[in-house]
């Protein structure tokens, strides 16, 4: 494993979250405060490599300024494609709306499974995982549900707009234009308070997995930490393992990242949900994308 998983740091106190109405509280942390626990060669390598920093969501363009975010949308996706590529990892800040994540959020208090541990966790009092959706390919005959669970229809809704007939954000742009169109799971895993970190493991063989968190994950409240030392499939299915990373990058790095953030990373990288030593629940957005499902023949998985 990379040794940045032994390192030791100082945390700054904790601070806000966001309220289920999706309004942010008062003392909403700044991201040198949500970054400050971090090595330094952690905080350069977030800040300079692998964050885009999108424009807030929820702003109606005018019929004047379409053609030109349309086009400036187009920039994003293939900046963000370009870092992902390189450093097996992209952050992007601004993807969801406070009241996006409000809505996400309200939906996920009146779900929460605290009987389903985390997929690589056995005890769901310390990292509980409250499935929103399912597809058969990932637990067969098992699956409870196909499609999403009932009462999950807001969160869908948040993650694609059904208005639209193509891909309704940069981040899912992205995962389109690798060819990870599919998603087999969409869940909240949430680290309780006290919960230790995570066994070291992989999400799949080719694919990517897409993280929101709904709050701000600072060091001490357990963000996800991927290890850049051990080899890994590349992205592109025919360029074999990765072996040695990018110079710019660390051997490990933790994303810590403000609430509406967006982590996309190669699901075939060894990474893990690091320990919650906040006096609070650390609930993320987990989807894994991945090529089309060879067991279901679909038109949109949205629309289940």
């Amino acid at each position: 494993m990379g040794k940045g998983g032994k390192k030791k740091a100082s945390v700054s106190a904790a601070a806000a979250d966001t309220t289920p109405s999706g309004a942010s509280s008062s003392k909403e942390e700044s991201l040198d405060q949500i970054l400050s626990g971090l090595t330094l060669t952690e905080r350069k390598f977030l800040t300079e490599q692998v964050t885009i920093t999108l424009p807030p969501r929820g702003l109606q363009p005018s019929k004047a300024s379409v053609k030109t975010e349309k086009k400036e949308t187009a920039a994003l996706v293939e900046r963000a494609l370009e870092t992902l590529q390189r450093f097996n990892m992209v952050i992007l800040h601004n993807a969801l709306s406070a009241e996006e994540m409000g809505s996400i959020k309200e939906e996920y208090e009146e779900l929460i499974d605290f009987s389903q541990a985390a997929i690589g966790d056995k005890d769901a009092s310390k990292r509980s995982g409250t499935r929103l959706y399912n597809c058969a390919c990932q637990l067969g005959p098992g699956c409870g549900f196909k499609g999403w669970k009932e009462g999950a229809h807001k969160s869908r809704n948040v993650l694609h707009d059904h208005s639209r007939s193509g891909p309704s954000s940069v981040w899912e742009a992205v995962c389109h234009q690798l060819g990870f169109s599919h998603i087999a799971r969409v869940e909240m895993v949430t680290s309780h308070k006290g919960c230790r970190h995570q066994d070291w493991h992989v999400d799949g063989a080719h694919g990517v997995t897409v993280i929101f968190p709904l709050i701000s994950t600072c060091l001490e409240r357990g963000p996800t930490q991927l290890d850049f030392v051990t080899p890994f499939n590349s992205l592109a299915g025919d360029q074999g393992k990765v072996k040695k990373r990018d110079p710019a990058a660390p051997e490990s790095c933790h994303a810590a990242m403000p609430a509406g953030s967006v982590l996309i990373f190669n699901a075939n990288t060894s990474h893990r949900g690091t320990a919650n030593l906040s006096t609070g629940d650390r609930p993320i957005l987990v989807l894994d994308c991945s090529k089309p499902c060879e067991q279901l023949e679909l038109a949109s998985l949205w629309d289940l």
